[in-house]
């Protein structure tokens, strides 16, 4: 016989069923970190492209804020202008919607947790909410898009403004008719940014680039995967010591000039590779002699093999004699005007023999330059 039921049961069982739609509803608090704890559960996992706990994650929740304070401002704003008057309801029209929604322009789409069957992620957040928090992480993801497209196309016009920018197809020529090639300019022509890519758009797949720094390699990989819309992709990637980005898939890469070397140790005639970019080859130093020896031995075993050096405009002719008079394809500098300003240097009597570095002439040069272009909105 089943014992009786008591109050005391029922209380218990109350109080451990789960929460109503409406009950949820009243209890939703978008600050709380349990609730945003539930939201990142469903919605940020770690192969969804916000992930949990990342920067773009706090990012995200200081748009939603913004977006929360815009919204409810936006219907304060209607409410005054039309206080208590009644809608009116307009016709639909071959299926289209009655009220227009920026959704409509947004050509992206979030899956919610019951779509992506992600194992009763979400079970317990109200549908409503869940569907409201979609729509803010759509206009985030538009946003961030949009933002990204107005940084490329800003970036498209610098790449075309570059010095280097009119010398890309005699490059690939020069090389074409060529096994070496001396590519010589001033800093800033964009040289080491833009041939990596010169030789992708071409058709090469094993493109090899040296740098004599382990943060050069990094930096110059993410910014040509960024140009070369790679960035989240394996196109480009580095490799230098007991750190690398490059996979199967890679086509640039980035990697110290010692770290070639030791490769050069196990494949000697470098076979994985089709072009080979020697950049600041005008650095003199152990590792770079020591490759362009290697080089001029390799060169005459390999004739499918390119290189490419690249230096500033100093000692161009040394090094296309080192290679049978490579051909040179030289790409001039920006030139800015520069004005010399004098600083006088006011006479005060030292009261000791120090012969520390005196700051004060550098921060009057300083004051000056923030008295001149004084610091604008961030």
């Amino acid at each position: 016989m089943p014992p009786p039921r008591t109050r005391e049961g029922r209380d218990r069982r109350d109080h451990h069923r789960a929460p109503s739609e409406e009950e949820a509803l009243e209890k939703w608090d978008w600050n709380c970190p349990e609730t945003r704890r539930l939201l990142e559960d469903a919605f940020f996992r770690e192969e969804d492209y916000i992930r949990q706990g990342s920067e773009e994650c706090q990012k995200f929740w200081t748009f939603f804020e913004r977006l929360q304070r815009f919204q409810n401002l936006k219907t304060s704003r209607k409410e005054e202008k039309d206080p208590g008057q009644p809608k009116h309801s307009i016709p639909a029209l071959a299926d289209l919607p009655r009220t227009y929604d920026p959704r409509y322009r947004i050509n992206l789409s979030v899956l919610g947790p019951a779509t992506r069957g992600s194992q009763g992620l979400g079970r317990h957040l109200p549908a409503e909410r869940v569907a409201e928090f979609r729509r803010a992480l759509l206009h985030y993801l538009d946003f961030g898009q949009k933002q990204a497209f107005g940084r490329l196309a800003k970036l498209q016009r610098e790449r075309a403004a570059l010095p280097i920018a009119q010398y890309g197809n005699r490059i690939l020529q020069t090389l074409k008719e060529h096994q070496v090639v001396v590519v010589a300019g001033d800093t800033g022509c964009g040289k080491s940014t833009q041939v990596p890519q010169y030789l992708l758009a071409a058709g090469f797949s094993h493109v090899a680039c040296t740098q004599p720094r382990r943060i050069a390699c990094i930096s110059l990989a993410k910014r040509v995967g960024f140009e070369s819309l790679s960035q989240y992709g394996s196109q480009v990637g580095y490799q230098i010591r007991f750190e690398s980005t490059r996979s199967a898939a890679t086509k640039i890469v980035f990697l110290t000039v010692g770290l070639l070397l030791r490769q050069i140790q196990r494949e000697p005639s470098l076979p994985q590779y089709e072009v080979l970019i020697v950049d600041e080859v005008h650095e003199r130093h152990l590792h770079n002699d020591f490759l362009l020896g290697v080089l001029q031995r390799l060169l005459p075993t390999r004739p499918d093999l390119k290189v490419i050096l690249m230096s500033a405009t100093i000692n161009i002719s040394l090094f296309s004699s080192y290679f049978s008079n490579a051909p040179v394809v030289q790409v001039p500098g920006r030139l800015f005007p520069i004005t010399v300003v004098y600083q006088p240097q006011e006479a005060e009597p030292t009261t000791s023999k120090s012969e520390k570095l005196d700051p004060r002439p550098f921060l009057r040069v300083l004051e000056s330059i923030d008295h001149k272009y004084p610091l604008g909105p961030c």
